[in-house]
């Protein structure tokens, strides 16, 4: 018979101290939650700052892509044999709503970074860098919209 049931305690308490000692788990490698803590999966203001993140970012390709699109063609063999004055001159309208995708993702960016400050409550909160490189990134954006093609608006 084993000593622990003759004193009528259980087989575990010997290393009840152990399991005292060990209060946190590694979930991820930059995550440390207590055994207490009753998170399972993120809370909403943090899959906000993912969706909004995700929805800036978007906006930001949009906006180059609309960029890209509405850049004038340039002269080239045919528009100089057809003599096209216009092959030079942007499309108006596709700046227009590129601008608009700039902003959106700035304002995406900037909600974003409220929402992960109020979210920074424990430790292991960190900013997401992502979308604090939207922010400054669509930021850049604006001012160099503003400056080169504001005229052809």
């Amino acid at each position: 018979m084993n000593q622990n049931d003759q004193n009528g305690g259980s087989p575990f308490d010997e290393n009840a101290d152990v399991f005292k000692q060990q209060t946190k788990y590694t979930i991820f490698h930059h995550e440390e939650r207590s055994p207490n803590d009753r998170r399972r999966r993120a809370d909403l203001i943090s899959r906000s700052v993912t969706a909004v993140t995700i929805l800036g970012c978007a906006c930001a390709v949009l906006a180059l892509v609309l960029l890209e699109i509405a850049r004038p063609t340039g002269e080239n063999f045919i528009t100089g044999l057809l003599d096209q004055s216009d092959a030079t001159l942007w499309n108006s309208s596709l700046l227009v709503w590129a601008y608009a995708a700039i902003m959106l993702a700035l304002l995406t960016s900037v909600v974003g970074l409220i929402f992960n400050t109020v979210r920074l409550r424990r430790r292991a909160d960190r900013f997401n860098k992502l979308l604090i490189a939207l922010c400054v990134i669509s930021a850049l954006l604006v001012v160099l919209f503003l400056v080169n093609y504001s005229r052809y608006l």
